[in-house]
C-alpha cells in the first residue's frame, strides 16, 4: 500500500489528538523514581493567563499606621503610604518534538496495532523527555539575570537564607544558580531586614545535623509558618487527599525520617507517621527528588527540605502556548521525514513568600 506525505500527516496527527486512549502499553525507562513534582505543578492546578508579556501580580508589605486606640474626642490623623509592591515574572519558554518516517509508517501498516504502537512510542517519549525537563526546571534558578532561557523555580522563592539561622524570615533574596549563590531581586521586590521584609521566606539551617533533629526542625518552622495543612474528614474526601501541601526531600532526609519511625513513637511523637507507603508529617507526604541527592551549594544547599503550599506558589501558562501540538509538517532536506512540535510558556511564581513554604537545609 502506498503512502502518501498527505497520509502520513493525517495518521500521525490523528494519533497524537487520540493519544488519551492508549490501549495498548508500552513500557519506557525513564532517568529518576518519583515525578510527582512535575505532575503537582504542571498538573490540573496549574493556572492558564490569557494573554501578557510577562506574569505580574501585586502583595501588600507595609502599614500605614492608621490602626489605634483612641480617646473619645480625639482628633483624626490619617496617614498615606503604599503599602503595595507588584511581583513580575518574565515567561519561560519550553519545546520538544517527535519525528516520524514515511516509509518506516508503511513498514508498520500490517495492522492497526504496529501504526499505533510505532507512533505512540515516539510520542510518549516526546512527553517523557519533556516531562524529565520540567521536573529539572522546578527545582532550578536562572544562572544569571541574563539567563532567559531557566525559569525561578521553587528554589528561587523558597531560598536560602542566613547561615546558621534556627529559624526565621530571613531569605530575603532568591539566589543564582551560579557557582556562589548571587543574591537577587526574585520577583523584581527588593527586600531586607529593614525594608519590605515581609517580602522573606522561611529558614533555618540543620547544619548536618540529622536524627531527632529533623523533627524538632519540622516542629518549630510548621508552627512558626502555620505550615498545616486543612483537616480533611476521611468520610467526605478521598483517602489519599493531601491538598496542595508537599516536602520535597532526597534520600538521606527521607531514609532518616523512616528509621525514626522504625523506633517507638515515645521518641518521635505521633506527628511522623505512614500513609500509604508515604512518609508523612502532620498530614504532609514527603516526596523524593533524585535531584536533591546532591547538592547546590548556590540555591538548596546539602539535604533539603523544601516545604511547598501550592496555593501561593505556582505555575501559570500562557492559554495559546499552553503544550500545544502542532500538526506534523515535513522536515527540510529530508522529504520522507515529518516532525511535530510541542510547545510550553510557563513561568514559576509566589504569590506571598511569607505563606509559600519553608526551606531546612545545611548551607
Amino acid at each position: 500500500m502506498e503512502i502518501t506525505i498527505e497520509q502520513a500527516v493525517d495518521v500521525g496527527y490523528a494519533t497524537l489528538e487520540n493519544f488519551a486512549k492508549d490501549s495498548d502499553r508500552l513500557e519506557m525507562t525513564f532517568k529518576e523514581a518519583c515525578y510527582q513534582p512535575v505532575n503537582d505543578m504542571f498538573g490540573k492546578d496549574k493556572s492558564s493567563l490569557d494573554g501578557g508579556d510577562r506574569v505580574e501580580g501585586f502583595i501588600t508589605l507595609g502599614d500605614t499606621g492608621n490602626a489605634k486606640h483612641v480617646s473619645l474626642w480625639e482628633e483624626d490623623s490619617d496617614n498615606i503610604v503604599n503599602t503595595d509592591e507588584k511581583w513580575e515574572v518574565q515567561w519561560t519558554h519550553a519545546s520538544t518534538n517527535m519525528t516520524y518516517n514515511r516509509i518506516e509508517l508503511g513498514m508498520n501498516m500490517g495492522d492497526d496495532v504496529k501504526v499505533y504502537n510505532y507512533l505512540n512510542g515516539k510520542r510518549k517519549n516526546m512527553y517523557r523527555e519533556f516531562g524529565e525537563l520540567l521536573q529539572d526546571a522546578i527545582f532550578q534558578s536562572p544562572t544569571s539575570a541574563a539567563d532567559k532561557k531557566n525559569p525561578h523555580g521553587l528554589v528561587s522563592w523558597i531560598s536560602q537564607g542566613t547561615d546558621g539561622s534556627t529559624g526565621g524570615f530571613n531569605a530575603y533574596s532568591g539566589r543564582y544558580n551560579d557557582g556562589s549563590g548571587t543574591a537577587y531581586n526574585v520577583g523584581g521586590i527588593a527586600s531586607s531586614a529593614s525594608s519590605n521584609a515581609r517580602w522573606g521566606s522561611y529558614y533555618m539551617d540543620h547544619d548536618g545535623q540529622l536524627g531527632d533533629n529533623v523533627v524538632v526542625l519540622l516542629d518549630r518552622a510548621t508552627r512558626q509558618t502555620n505550615f498545616m495543612p486543612p483537616v480533611i474528614v476521611e468520610d467526605i474526601a478521598p483517602r489519599s487527599t493531601f491538598g496542595n501541601y508537599r516536602y520535597f526531600s532526597n534520600d538521606k532526609i527521607i531514609g532518616n525520617l523512616n528509621h525514626l519511625l522504625l523506633q517507638s513513637d515515645d521518641k518521635v511523637g505521633p506527628d511522623l507517621g505512614k500513609y500509604h507507603g508515604l512518609t508523612v508529617y502532620k498530614g504532609t507526604p514527603f516526596i523524593y527528588v533524585q535531584k536533591l541527592d546532591t547538592a547546590n551549594t548556590s540555591t538548596y544547599g546539602t539535604d533539603p527540605i523544601i516545604a511547598c503550599n501550592m496555593d501561593y506558589i505556582k505555575v501559570f501558562c500562557l492559554a495559546s502556548n499552553n503544550f500545544v501540538v502542532s500538526k506534523p509538517k515535513e522536515r527540510d532536506n529530508q522529504h520522507n521525514v515529518l516532525k511535530s512540535h510541542c510547545d510550553l510558556s510557563y513561568a514559576i511564581c509566589s504569590t506571598n513568600r511569607q505563606r509559600h513554604g519553608f526551606l531546612i537545609n545545611s548551607q
